[in-house]
C-alpha cells in the first residue's frame, strides 16, 4: 500500500546548535497532518518525541536531549508519511558547569528539577533537567537496593529520557506499593497532560522545590 503524503523533510532548525534541553523550532515540508500523526522525532540519535509539540505541516517545536552524539540529523516520522530526512543537522554544544551560588548571565528556563538529593553518588548533574513526578500521582519509593535494582535491569535506566529507559524498573524504584487503582489514575493523568498542547509538553511542569533544596545543601556545605 502505497503512501499518499511524500516523507517528512526537514529544512531548518533553530538555533542549530545548544547544551541539551535546548528548546527549537524545527521547519521543513510535510511534518505531519497532527499530533497524532507524528510518530517519531530524533536529533542526533536521541527520541525527542515526548517533548514535541506539533505546531503545522511545515513547523514542530521541541527539547534537545542528551544525545551521544555531539553533531547529527534531525529526522521526523510520521504515519502519513514515514520515516523522513533531513537537509540541515544540529550540533550538541557540552553545557558549562555553575555552580548553584555562582553567578551566571544564562536565565534558566523555569522547569520541575528533578530531587537529586538521593543521586548524589549516580554521577548525574545536581541540575538534571528531568520531570520530578511524570505520573503525577504520590511517589512511594521502594526499599530495593539500588544495586539490586542495577543487576536486575542490567543495562537499563529508571530516567526515562535515557535511550535505555525501562518502565519496569522505574516503577519497581518509585511505585513498588502503589495500588492499582492509583496507577489506573497515573495512566489517565499521562493522557490528560498529553492532550494539553496549549500548556507545553508533558515533561515540563512549573516547579522549583528541588532548587530550593540544592540551594539549602550548598548553603549548609558552606557553612560547615
Amino acid at each position: 500500500m502505497s503512501r499518499l503524503r511524500q516523507p517528512p523533510l526537514v529544512t531548518g532548525i533553530s538555533p542549530n546548535e545548544g547544551i541539551p534541553w535546548t528548546k527549537v523550532t524545527i521547519r521543513g515540508e510535510n511534518l505531519g497532518t497532527g499530533p497524532t500523526d507524528l510518530i517519531g522525532l530524533t536529533i542526533c540519535g536521541h527520541n525527542c518525541l515526548l517533548t514535541a509539540e506539533w505546531m503545522s505541516a511545515s513547523k514542530i517545536v521541541c527539547r534537545v536531549g542528551q544525545a551521544k552524539n555531539d553533531k547529527g540529523d534531525i529526522i521526523v516520522t510520521t504515519k502519513s508519511g514515514g520515516k523522513g530526512t533531513s537537509t540541515v543537522s544540529f550540533k550538541l554544544l557540552k553545557p558549562e558547569k555553575i555552580g548553584i551560588l555562582d553567578q551566571s548571565a544564562v536565565w534558566v528556563d523555569e522547569m520541575n528539577y528533578y530531587d537529586m538529593r538521593t543521586d548524589r553518588n549516580k554521577g548525574i548533574p545536581p541540575l538534571s533537567l528531568r520531570p520530578a513526578n511524570p505520573l503525577g500521582i504520590e511517589i512511594e519509593k521502594s526499599k530495593f537496593p539500588q544495586k539490586d535494582l542495577e543487576m536486575l535491569f542490567h543495562g537499563m535506566s529508571a530516567d526515562f529520557t535515557s535511550e535505555n529507559f525501562s518502565a519496569a524498573w522505574y516503577l519497581t524504584e518509585n511505585h513498588s506499593t502503589t495500588s492499582f487503582e492509583q496507577l489506573k489514575m497515573a495512566v489517565a493523568n499521562l493522557k490528560r497532560q498529553a492532550n494539553k498542547k496549549s500548556e507545553g509538553s508533558l515533561a515540563y511542569v512549573k516547579g522549583g522545590l528541588s532548587t530550593f533544596f540544592e540551594a539549602q545543601d550548598a548553603l549548609s556545605g558552606s557553612v560547615l
